[in-house]
């Protein structure tokens, strides 16, 4: 065993022991030295004392004063705070980075499709076709508007516009990255000192973008959209060429003159191709600040011809002239010639109605799914040699044009009977549109009475005037019955009303007057809705509305039908199309289009596809729809429609064929207040159609001559027969609707009926009606308004009803008869109010004869007898036994 002094080991680690601490240790050892291994006993661990170190040449730290702590402590929590703040920033670096990438990106995707194809200048004419291919107008170019080939463009005029707009034109791609940065930078350093002025970095090519499009507002998202379109466009291969020539035809130069060839005959009375050099750079002067630079007063000439001279020496720089040119032109006193009227263009052509809607809605179609300006899609139009294929069925407009231009019939459904119109120099006036149900495409318009003679006014399509009742179905009864509030058995009464008694707005005097009122000038009593639209009843379509459809309700399904939404909720006058905006005969005629086929809603157009002139596709539409109604809503409005035109007001007036063969007709007619309008809407399950009559009212509003309220309804007859010539009856609906479901009704109730329905005085009061299964009446629901009682035939009430028998009536004086008995009594709620033309077939218990009585039982009562109390007796003899009787 090697020798092991513990307590030398022990100073020569300098391990500061106690005394107490040796003793335990040399135990430890002896007992491992004796037994060889140690026992199993718990020991306990040496706790060492560790002394500090102490450098005898190093002078212990010195405490530091409390300030410089607090600031290091200080400098330390700043810089804590940067380190978050420079983590912060990088991070949201990043986001940032991130969301700009896909703002941009989002930008792009959102860019309108302007191809290359669209904007090529062709020497071609545009062609319009209908669904058979013949051609229906020729658009010739420049007809539009003043435009200028490439060809015709002076040399100097072009080079002008490069040198001060984009002079390296001829070499980039569309955008001109080094002058974009560079103007990025100038502009931001103008921003932040003020000195410099701010530069354009847009290439002609992105101006061309601007200019086509019409979109000027300074946003991030408008020029990232112009700089892709920009690539874009050059990248598809649209030549410089065309660039330049679009650009400068396109250019705004002041006021209102666009292009060059006007802006040449606006300032210096000439043709463009006879510009100088000096009036080339006067022009393209102009572009920077037009309301600066446009030469019509002395002022802006002064300051005009001092950029010009600036122009011509760009030119002379980027060696666009000579320095002799340079020198002659500066030299050159421009003679202005301002003429504020230039460039307007009068169409020598001229179109139909049809055509001209063609053309607009082009035009919309063109801004809004190509992104460009409406003057850009004239001149894509009218400059692009396009193929228009327009839905126009030939058969249809020969029919409206055969109406309403052949001179032979002019006397059937233009009569000339109105004085009042003669004096104030007005003709009848009308118009029409034919349209297809199942799609929404227009087949065929006129627009007014006799030839169209230029770009006139049409009123099918921009005319807004009162509908009158035809607007009943859209905003009472259709969303009525699609909604559950109420059926065709709908129940009201016709009584007369005071609906403007709350109405502040107008004189007490006439909020007491009857209002609203029916056409015959009379009230009806119980009516069902069913009747209340076949025989359009005013009172009944404003009861309906303002009670079980509602206001909201009403207004809007007008919206579903493609109506605008107007402000007149709570006024009973919608009920009869007294709206404070009107509507024409397109809007009309597509918003009866969803009673003729599935209750769809389809929008109204005129072209179905357009190519370029190498049949490239431009633009294709299709129907757009939506649903209104549910089937079975759809099938019994068409039904009441149909109710009409058999023994409505519209009576007679169905569509036959040249056979003669009936035809499935729907619709309703419509008269405006005054009878300033007449209307008739309606169809076939082949074309749906509308059509309105009356005066243009340019001074004074003229009323209708009762010898003119069917004129509206001749001229839709007369068109829609000769369109059906050729075409054999189908129905609307082949079979009837699931969940549709027929009753026999009884009219005066609106329950099922009983067999004294059949006797009433007026004939058979039973009626089949449609209901949607679950609205039906329930059976044992029956009439509770027709009674059967034994009456008096002498005595009169002094409504001149007969009154029930008593016991002294003699029985040859009697008689059973029916009666309604009305659930409420009507009571005239201003005096002078009139009793409702059912009030003659009422009886009420208690109304027994007042001459036959003790005294009297003959024909008439005695002067001097006094009349008894009429109260029959309860013997059992007595006849009646009972004065009313109801089954």
């Amino acid at each position: 065993m090697i020798g092991f002094n513990a307590s030398d080991t022990i100073q020569a680690f300098n391990i500061p022991f106690q005394e107490e601490d040796y003793v335990k240790l040399f135990r430890f050892i002896k007992k491992k030295s004796e037994n060889g291994k140690p026992k199993k006993e718990k020991i306990k661990k040496i706790k060492f004392k560790k002394e500090k170190k102490v450098r005898p040449d190093v002078a212990s730290p010195k405490k530091r004063p409390p300030v410089i702590s607090a600031l290091l402590y200080a400098l330390r929590v700043l810089w804590g705070a940067v380190k978050l703040i420079l983590i912060i920033f990088i991070m949201f670096g990043f986001i940032g980075a991130g969301l700009g990438t896909g703002l941009v990106y989002g930008y792009i995707q959102t860019t309108p499709e302007l191809n290359a194809t669209d904007l090529q200048i062709t020497k071609y004419n545009t062609f319009i076709y209908d669904v058979e291919g013949n051609v229906l107008a020729e658009l010739k170019r420049n007809e539009n508007r003043v435009w200028i080939d490439y060809v015709e463009i002076p040399k100097n005029l072009m080079n002008a516009f490069i040198a001060v707009e984009d002079k390296r034109f001829w070499e980039h791609k569309g955008v001109d990255f080094r002058r974009f940065l560079k103007s990025a930078y100038v502009s931001a350093r103008t921003t932040l000192t003020g000195e410099g002025q701010i530069e354009g970095g847009s290439t002609i090519t992105q101006q061309m973008v601007k200019n086509l499009t019409g979109k000027m507002d300074v946003t991030p998202k408008r020029k990232i959209q112009e700089v892709w379109q920009a690539l874009k466009l050059e990248r598809e291969g649209l030549s410089k060429e065309d660039i330049l020539t679009r650009y400068l035809n396109t250019v705004p130069l002041g006021g209102t003159f666009y292009g060059v060839e006007t802006a040449a005959q606006a300032y210096y009375g000439k043709d463009v191709r006879e510009l100088s050099l000096a009036e080339c750079a006067s022009m393209a002067s102009i572009t920077q600040y037009p309301d600066i630079y446009m030469p019509h007063t002395e002022k802006n000439r002064e300051k005009n011809i001092e950029r010009a001279h600036m122009i011509l020496k760009l030119m002379l720089e980027q060696e666009m002239i000579t320095q002799q040119e340079y020198e002659q032109a500066i030299q050159e006193e421009i003679d202005f010639n301002f003429n504020p009227g230039a460039g307007k263009v009068t169409k020598t052509s001229i179109q139909t109605y049809f055509v001209d809607e063609v053309i607009k809605q082009v035009m919309k179609d063109l801004t809004e799914y190509k992104g460009v300006s409406i003057q850009t899609a004239e001149d894509m139009i009218y400059n692009s040699g396009l193929k228009i294929y327009t839905t126009l069925v030939p058969k249809v407009q020969n029919a409206l044009d055969y109406v309403y231009m052949d001179k032979e019939v002019e006397e059937t459904y233009f009569p000339k009977v109105n004085e009042e119109a003669e004096r104030r120099g007005e003709i009848p006036q009308s118009a029409m549109v034919v349209l297809d149900p199942q799609t929404g495409a227009v087949c065929g318009l006129y627009g007014g009475y006799g030839e169209k003679m230029g770009s006139v006014f049409n009123r099918a399509t921009q005319m807004e005037r009162s509908p009158g009742s035809s607007i009943k179905p859209l905003i009472v009864y259709g969303p009525g019955i699609e909604t559950g509030r109420i059926t065709m058995a709908t129940l009201v009464d016709d009584v007369p009303q005071h609906m403007r008694i709350n109405d502040l707005s107008i004189p007490e005097k006439e909020r007491q007057q009857i209002y609203p009122k029916n056409v015959e000038n009379t009230n009806f009593g119980l009516t069902t809705a069913m009747e209340g639209l076949v025989k359009s009843r005013n009172v009944v379509a404003a009861l309906i509305l303002r009670d079980f459809t509602g206001f909201n309700t009403g207004l809007t399904y007008l919206e579903r039908v493609g109506l605008p939404r107007w402000e007149d909720n709570g006024k009973v006058a919608i009920s009869m199309g007294g709206f404070t905006n009107r509507m024409s005969p397109l809007q009309m005629a597509t918003a009866y289009s969803v009673f003729t086929y599935k209750g769809m809603y389809w929008e109204p157009y005129f072209y179905t596809l357009i190519e370029d002139h190498e049949g490239n596709t431009i633009l294709e539409k299709k129907p757009e729809g939506r649903k209104v109604y549910s089937e079975q809503t759809t099938f019994i409005m068409n039904y009441l429609l149909q109710q009409v035109v058999q023994r409505g007001t519209a009576a007679g007036y169905g569509v036959k064929n040249k056979n003669g063969v009936p035809i499935p007709t729907a619709g309703k007619t419509g008269t405006s207040d005054k009878n300033l309008d007449k209307w008739f809407c309606g169809g076939t399950p082949y074309y749906v159609g509308a059509t309105w009559y009356g005066y243009d009212n340019r001074e004074v509003p003229i009323s209708l001559k009762s010898t003119e309220y069917t004129n509206a309804l001749k001229i839709w007859n007369a068109v829609m027969n000769k369109i059906h010539e050729d075409l054999e009856p189908v129905e609307f609906f082949d079979t009837i609707p699931a969940k549709v479901v027929k009753r026999e009704i009884c009219l005066d109730s609106g329950l099922l009926p009983t067999d004294i329905c059949k006797q009433d005085p007026r004939g058979s009061r039973i009626q089949e009606m449609y209901f949607i299964e679950g609205t039906e009446p329930d059976y044992g629901d029956n009439c509770d308004v027709h009674y059967k009682a034994r009456v008096c035939t002498v005595c009169k009430d002094e409504h001149g009803r007969p009154m029930l028998a008593n016991e002294f009536c003699p029985l040859e004086l009697t008689k059973e008869q029916v009666f309604i008995l009305r659930p409420k009594e009507y009571k005239p709620e201003f005096p002078g109010d009139p009793y409702p033309e059912d009030w003659k077939y009422g009886i009420y218990e208690g109304e027994y004869c007042t001459i036959h009585n003790r005294f009297n039982t003959h024909d008439s009562a005695p002067e001097s007898a006094a009349p008894d109390s009429g109260q029959p007796s309860t013997d059992p003899g007595d006849t009646p036994s009972e004065p009313v009787i109801g089954y």
